[in-house]
């Protein structure tokens, strides 16, 4: 069946169903057909629009970003987070999907901000005052982009899966186009650690930047690479909505008793360590 063009979903892996409401009344347009699905281990306690729908999972983010993926309708596909919301259009949402359609051998993507501030092209830079390490922190991806570099790689467990996908993206031949969208996300300052993101332990970046990051000792400056070290590893899709894939699926980080320690800081820091020792001298991993 051949998709609307002028359709776009919404993927949120979430774990608080409150913001929901916010989050829906945002992503809303007046010219383009939309399409939200959260993800998470709860639902909510109110009635959800038509558009809207709730998949049960208490898989690692990227797991669900997958999952959200493969059952989205829109021919376009945005990846969210239910603490973040679009800003600096009357209808982002009908503008990103014009701009897609506009340059579909694009990759668009939007601008970034935290509490209102929006983030410079230096802090989003994968190795600060690198302009060579620069990429995009969100990209609207089409049904015909997907099917030609894959989905997520299983290896990343909770972040920076989308950017591993928008390197491949790039390196398949697309050109990064940025809009002057923003997504702006609440953070406040006694922020910590969410039930979903107890599995990064720091693995995320570190495997991002071991793939993606090489020195150039002429310049003496770091680039990207163009290709990862290690090959894309695709969600096997037989099995994606039964069974928990990839890096980070250990029974360990879903235990009570874990979760509630992990909200400790003294706890957290210290998991941290042994986790670096473990990589480092056990695993003998280049990245730790």
């Amino acid at each position: 069946m051949k998709l609307n063009k002028n359709s776009i979903s919404i993927i949120i892996p979430s774990i608080n169903p409150n913001a929901w409401q916010k989050i829906i009344k945002n992503y809303q347009s007046k010219k383009v057909r939309v399409e939200i699905i959260f993800l998470g281990p709860e639902n909510c306690n109110f009635p959800l629009p038509k558009n809207v729908k709730f998949i049960k999972t208490n898989f690692k983010v990227n797991q669900c970003l997958e999952i959200g993926l493969r059952c989205s309708s829109g021919y376009y596909m945005f990846q969210s987070a239910d603490d973040i919301l679009l800003k600096g259009s009357d209808d982002p949402l009908g503008d990103m999907v014009y701009a897609a359609n506009l340059f579909p051998n694009n990759l668009i993507c939007l601008k970034y901000a935290t509490n209102g501030k929006i983030l410079m092209r230096n802090e989003i830079n994968l190795v600060p005052n690198h302009p060579k390490t620069l990429v995009p922190l969100l990209g609207i991806l089409s049904k015909k982009i997907i099917n030609e570099v894959g989905g997520y790689n299983k290896n990343y467990i909770g972040s920076y899966g989308d950017i591993d996908l928008y390197l491949r993206i790039k390196n398949s031949g697309y050109r990064y186009r940025w809009l002057d969208i923003y997504m702006d996300e609440y953070r406040p300052s006694n922020s910590s650690l969410g039930q979903l993101s107890y599995r990064y332990l720091g693995h995320d970046i570190k495997y991002l930047k071991y793939n993606w990051i090489k020195y150039n000792s002429k310049n003496k400056n770091y680039i990207l690479r163009n290709q990862s070290l290690e090959s894309f590893q695709p969600f096997d899709k037989k099995t994606l909505l039964s069974t928990e894939q990839g890096k980070g699926a250990n029974k360990i980080f879903k235990f009570k008793l874990f979760i509630i320690l992990m909200k400790y800081k003294i706890f957290r820091y210290g998991i941290l360590v042994l986790y670096k020792i473990y990589r480092k001298y056990i695993l003998k991993s280049n990245f730790y």
